[in-house]
């Protein structure tokens, strides 16, 4: 009889475990999107916003990343290691959800499809710029120059690709910033929620304005 029991409670006390990793997984998945990931791009923007007063004064800001030490080594453990987790786990997630946006056509769905869009674009994007770049510096030594940047403005592809891209990563956080105050517990009820998705949609619209007018500037 024991051992019945034992055999019952094999298969229950093995969906509780995955249940639990599921559980962490997710919230390490949410924390990641805030920290490191989202303060690196609120000052990425804010470094980049320094463009919008000229290539000298963009390439003298912006001085004190390209000079840090020990550069790859923080990069890798402060940037990859966590995008690459958040982008592998959010794939995960996009590939098994059961989206019902066509059965219940509620705002929240359609946030949430977008999410899930716009997850995979700004993957990709961050992909090609790391590699456009930074990626590209380590291999060969060129620094990405104003002049870089500018002639990959003009470029009327490119320019819609940093466009699309830009904004996908925007507003990834924006709306992340949203599932996260959901997820730990800091959103709580109807109108609690309300209110924090409205912050968020309005920081989507100015973070969607500044990163336009830095793409745009670097073509000046």
């Amino acid at each position: 009889m024991a051992e019945q029991e034992l055999a019952a409670a094999a298969p229950v006390m093995a969906g509780l475990d995955s249940d639990r990793l599921h559980w962490t997984l997710r919230r390490l998945h949410s924390l990641t999107g805030i920290v490191p990931i989202g303060f690196f791009l609120f000052f990425h923007l804010f470094e980049n916003s320094y463009v919008t007063k000229g290539g000298d004064v963009w390439w003298k800001e912006t001085e004190f990343t390209r000079t840090l030490p020990f550069q790859v080594a923080i990069e890798a453990l402060m940037l990859w290691i966590p995008i690459l987790y958040h982008a592998i786990y959010g794939l995960i997630i996009t590939a098994t959800a059961d989206p019902n946006v066509a059965a219940y056509t509620y705002a929240r769905n359609y946030q949430y499809t977008l999410q899930r869009i716009t997850g995979v674009f700004a993957f990709l994007f961050i992909g090609y710029h790391v590699l456009s770049t930074r990626a590209w510096f380590y291999f060969t030594g060129v620094e990405t120059t104003f002049a870089t940047m500018h002639a990959t403005m003009l470029n009327p592809v490119l320019l819609t690709v940093y466009i699309v891209g830009t904004l996908s990563c925007v507003y990834h956080l924006a709306n992340g910033i949203f599932t996260f105050c959901i997820t730990w517990g800091l959103a709580v009820g109807p109108k609690a929620q309300t209110l924090v998705n409205y912050a968020c949609i309005a920081l989507f619209v100015v973070l969607a304005i500044v990163s336009v007018d830095i793409l745009i500037s670097f073509r000046a």
